[in-house]
């Protein structure tokens, strides 16, 4: 508050003054001079100053209280303070000390807010809450320089004007037999604070809680604690392959006709486990070295309780009064599974997609209440984890329009998505996830292929909106990139039988629309090749135009079940008219690209690969596909202990 004074020495008032509050009211006039010493005097030049009347010791060990006072239910602290005064002329001549007298009332503080960035709740919250015990944190030495403390952060309001307050945190190992205390802080100033020393040193795979409370400057402190539950475990890399089965199970034989061509979900998991074996790994209830076991699950996404927000009113605006709650929210956060947690005790992580579309599968977007799954394949990255990627769905299935599976009745231009962090409206990956492509796999930019499938019998001249005759989906498999040695890394090529398994010709009134793998080409326009700026390209796009030149069209014998005839060439037209000039030839698309890569991180610390390839439609009767997965677990190295690196000495 503002007090005023003024005085005179002789006719000069041209003074100094000197002030001081106290709490110990037996200190009088007449020795507050001598009694209070010289640093507890503050000197100012005016007639005035704002002054702050507190209600603890100040200036004296003492603290006089006023008897308690009760509004409203609410207790309200009374102290005295008394405030003296004296001023002093330029060469030392000083006035008789005076006294006033003040009364502070006051009222308690309450907290307001908990947060913790790191473990993904960031909001601020209004009350007491737990979060939910099982939210992760991965807890690294302080040594590693992917080291990320555990951060907390905290607010208070109090009805008394400029409060001041006081802080006090304290960290609690949560087990079956009650709390342990880990550690307290003393009271404090600042409003957060990191842990993860007080964590590593104590047990560094564990549940913990972290409580703060609040003070203000006349000792009273808010009643509640507000208090946050959470799991911390370090990576163990003790077992071999964590595979995420990524195919969904609902996209086979769909309701609707004009959305087609996704594998059973039985054959591919059959399709899967048969490579896992090839390759040398045996499901866990097989398995006699842990390093050698494979586990294959699905992905999911759930929701998580986090806490109560409440909301807070002053209901009469009297300053003695505290705010009341008036509403509260439940309120949850999106989590995924297979999780951080899971993801670290492997020691190579694979996604496989070979359907055509991403409804359900691993999310590389921002939905809330989910953030990108690259955050969590990040932070795995960045403690020595490997990752393989295998098949188109995983990028693509979020680029097309609802439902999130690509159409077989529309026509879509081929397109190229430049991975650069920068996302037009409408587009279907975030910026993050383009970022985490582009840094942890080394892709730079992605053609996405066009989207019509079909060909439809019966009409002479059918032409595209691009101008294209309706054979001009051209994927047959893929070629090695050059200087790909490896062995068991071959070319690989369509499976007719499994491509007709999923895909079926149909009726439409008085036409025909062929799907399957017939006479005009193939019906995977779903195979995305891309760029890299860093690694090795390891598998190129092979198109039907790849193959010999012939007069007009040339047989291609697969499996010895089927013909794959194509033409080569395509009715040239006038200008934007479909006046057909007979026998005039052009040429029809054709596509290339890289379809597989691999990168090593330079310093080692981690592997990744992304295979565009629908492995359950590669022909497998020779076991290249098998040869391809097994070559290419060679070359990650699991035999690599990643956790050598960090592990606590």
């Amino acid at each position: 508050m503002a007090v005023d004074w003024g005085g005179m020495i002789g006719d000069a008032n041209d003074l100094f003054f000197f002030y001081c509050i106290t709490t110990d009211t037996s200190v009088t006039v007449t020795t507050a001079y001598d009694s209070l010493s010289e640093d507890k005097w503050n000197m100012v030049k005016g007639t005035s100053a704002s002054l702050y009347f507190p209600a603890v010791p100040l200036n004296s060990q003492e603290i006089f209280y006023k008897d308690t006072v009760i509004q409203d239910t609410v207790p309200v602290k009374a102290v005295w303070s008394k405030l003296f005064l004296y001023a002093e002329n330029e060469v030392g001549v000083r006035t008789p000390v005076v006294q006033r007298f003040f009364l502070r009332y006051n009222t308690g503080p309450r907290l307001t807010m908990l947060s913790s960035n790191l473990l993904g709740l960031e909001n601020e919250r209004g009350g007491s809450y737990l979060a939910a015990t099982d939210v992760e944190a991965l807890i690294l030495p302080s040594s590693h320089p992917k080291h990320q403390p555990i951060d907390f952060s905290w607010t208070a309001a109090d009805p008394d004007a400029d409060p001041s307050f006081m802080y006090k945190w304290e960290l609690y190992e949560v087990t079956g037999d009650g709390d342990v205390p880990v550690y307290a802080s003393d009271w404090i100033t600042y409003t957060s604070t990191t842990v993860n020393d007080e964590i590593y040193n104590h047990k560094p795979e564990a549940r913990y809680r972290f409580d703060v409370q609040v003070r203000d400057d006349a000792m009273e402190v808010f009643e509640t604690k507000f208090s946050l539950g959470f799991l911390t475990f370090e990576p163990t890399f003790d077992k071999g392959i964590l595979f995420i089965d990524d195919t969904d199970p609902e996209l086979y034989q769909p309701t609707s006709p004009t959305y087609m061509g996704n594998p059973e979900a039985s054959l591919t998991t059959a399709h899967y486990e048969e490579m896992l074996r090839y390759a040398g790994y045996l499901p866990e209830a097989e398995a006699a070295d842990s390093l050698f076991l494979y586990r294959i699950t699905k992905f999911e996404k759930d929701v998580q309780f986090i806490c109560w927000d409440y909301t807070w009113e002053d209901d009469d605006g009297d300053p003695a009064t505290p705010d009341v709650i008036v509403d509260s929210t439940a309120s949850y956060r999106g989590v995924y599974r297979p999780g951080l947690q899971d993801l670290v005790q492997y020691r190579l992580v694979v996604i496989a997609s070979d359907d055509r579309g991403n409804l359900n599968g691993v999310d590389f977007t921002e939905d809330p209440p989910y953030t990108d799954y690259n955050q969590i394949l990040s932070q795995y990255l960045d403690v020595g984890g490997k990752t393989f990627i295998l098949g188109p769905s995983v990028l693509m299935g979020k680029m097309y329009s609802n439902p999130y599976q690509l159409p077989i009745n529309k026509y879509k231009d081929p397109f190229t998505y430049v991975f650069d962090g920068n996302v037009d409206s409408g587009q279907g990956i975030s910026g993050s996830s383009e970022e985490f492509f582009r840094d942890y796999f080394g892709i730079s930019a992605m053609t996405f292929p066009e989207q019509k499938t079909y060909f439809t019998g019966n009409i002479p001249f059918q032409i595209c909106s691009d101008h294209y005759f309706t054979d001009n989906y051209d994927f047959i498999g893929s070629t090695l990139a050059p200087g790909i040695t490896d062995v068991g890394l071959v070319p690989l090529r369509i499976d007719s039988a499994r491509v007709n398994d999923a895909w079926w010709n149909r009726a439409i009134s008085t036409l025909y629309q062929n799907l399957a793998l017939k006479d005009n080409g193939t019906v995977f326009t779903g195979v995305p090749s891309f760029e890299i700026i860093k690694g090795e390209a390891v598998y190129e796009y092979q198109s039907l135009y790849d193959l010999p030149d012939k007069d007009d069209d040339y047989a291609y014998e697969i499996n010895g079940t089927d013909t794959l005839k194509h033409f080569l060439w395509n009715w040239d037209y006038v200008k934007d008219s479909l006046t057909v000039i007979d026998n005039q030839p052009v040429p029809v698309l054709h596509r290339t690209g890289t379809l597989a890569s691999r990168y090593a991180e330079e310093n080692g610390q981690f592997k990744t690969a992304f295979f565009g390839i629908p492995s359950f439609f590669m022909d497998n009767s020779a076991d290249q596909v098998s040869d391809m997965f097994k070559a290419m677990v060679d070359w990650f190295d699991l035999s690599v202990d990643p956790s050598v690196n960090w592990k606590k000495k």
